[in-house]
C-alpha cells in the first residue's frame, strides 16, 4: 500500500432509511455472520442513534434495504433483566469473559399500537471485533413479546 493510499480518507457509507439519510462510518459496520433469523443472507447492519427515537436506536441492513429494525437496551424496559450468554455465544462473538457486550431487544409496534419488546432473543454485539447475533440463553424466563404499552 503507498503512503497515499494509506493517508487517504476512508469513503463513507451512504444509508437510506425511512428513520433517517445518514452517512455511515465504515468502521461502525457490525458484522454478523449468521445473519438475523429470517434475514440469515444479509450480514452487515449500523446501529443508528435518531434522537427523535430515543431511548429507541435503529438497527439497519448498510445495504438501504429492508431489514431495518427498532430496538432498545433490555434494561431500559426492565431494569432488573439478566444479562448473560453462554461461552459458546461468547466464542462466537470473540468475547472474553470479562469484555463489555451491547445488549439489544428487537421492539415490535403492532396495528393496534401496542408495543412489545422481545426479551427472550436478544441481539447481543460485541463492539470490540464488531460481531453480532441473536442469542438465545439458556433457561431464559423473559416472554418473546414483553408488552411495555397497550393502546388506550
Amino acid at each position: 500500500m503507498s503512503h497515499a493510499q494509506a493517508n487517504a480518507p476512508v469513503e463513507r457509507l451512504q444509508l437510506r432509511s425511512r428513520f433517517a439519510d445518514v452517512e455511515v462510518d465504515p468502521g461502525d459496520v457490525i458484522r454478523f455472520p449468521d445473519g438475523l433469523p429470517g434475514y440469515e443472507g444479509i450480514r452487515e447492519f449500523v446501529l443508528l442513534d435518531i434522537d427523535d427515537l430515543a431511548p429507541l436506536k435503529v438497527l439497519h441492513a448498510i445495504d438501504g434495504s429492508e431489514p431495518c429494525f427498532l430496538v432498545v437496551d433490555p434494561k431500559s424496559v426492565l431494569p432488573t433483566y439478566r444479562c448473560e450468554i453462554g461461552a459458546a455465544d461468547r466464542l462466537r462473538l470473540g468475547a472474553a469473559e470479562d469484555a463489555t457486550l451491547v445488549w439489544l431487544a428487537i421492539v415490535t409496534i403492532r396495528g393496534n399500537g401496542e408495543v412489545a419488546v422481545n426479551l427472550r432473543a436478544p441481539i447481543v454485539i460485541n463492539p470490540a471485533g464488531m460481531l453480532g447475533r441473536q442469542v438465545m440463553p439458556n433457561a431464559c424466563v423473559y416472554p418473546l413479546q414483553f408488552v411495555v404499552e397497550r393502546p388506550a
